[in-house]
């Protein structure tokens, strides 16, 4: 299993940035959010753009926008290895996948907790990944919602039914203890606080990789 780290909501995104490119993650996680679909807002300074610029480890970014175009224009210039956008935000999902594919990065959709995943079935072959958001997606701290292990064990079932190749991926309340709930059907987990808020981030991310399904 994999992890990408994201930097949403540390006091010190600079430094934050910094210890996730130097740690063991296989990725950095980008969280950009225009208080229109989300109740919160993201803002990146010049300094955290180039700071971004400078990683070597491969980024990718979830779009918590309404303005998609915009936004995947903006940071695709980041050379993101994925781009991922809310599936409520838009109602040409065709089109999209295919500018974001346009861009030279791979694609995801990022589901909510109320998203019906039928919705999603028609897309699950043109995509890459299906971020399963196990909290409100706005903001970074909350608790992983227990429904979301049902949720993920019905989302691989359909991914096999479908014959996809899409991988699952599972950002919000994600722990030592969470993931354990859900380690074996998902192929990466995106953790913030449980990371950065620690001096050892390594230690932390091992806890995560080492997890074993209870």
């Amino acid at each position: 299993m994999k992890t990408s780290v994201s930097f949403l909501g540390s006091v010190d995104p600079i430094s934050t940035i910094i210890k996730i490119d130097k740690s063991k993650t296989d990725s950095i996680h980008i969280d950009v959010a225009d208080g229109l679909l989300v109740n919160n807002t993201t803002p990146f300074c010049k300094e955290v753009i180039t700071c971004l610029q400078k990683c070597r480890k491969p980024k990718e970014v979830h779009l918590m926008t309404l303005h998609l175009k915009k936004f995947i224009d903006a940071f695709s210039l980041l050379k993101p290895e994925s781009i991922i956008y809310e599936f409520e935000a838009t109602t040409h999902h065709n089109q999209l996948i295919s500018y974001i594919k346009s861009k030279k990065t791979k694609v995801g959709i990022a589901i909510g907790p109320f998203t019906n995943l039928e919705n999603i079935r028609p897309y699950l072959k043109k995509v890459d990944i299906v971020l399963v958001m196990a909290i409100i997606p706005g903001y970074g701290g909350q608790k992983f919602l227990e429904e979301t292990v049902e949720r993920i064990n019905n989302l691989h079932n359909l991914i096999q039914k479908e014959n996809a190749n899409c991988l699952i991926s599972v950002d919000g309340g994600i722990n030592e203890h969470t993931i354990k709930k859900i380690a074996n059907k998902i192929d990466c987990a995106v953790a913030g606080s449980f990371i950065y808020k620690q001096a050892d981030f390594n230690k932390q991310i091992d806890k995560l990789k080492n997890s074993k399904v209870i």
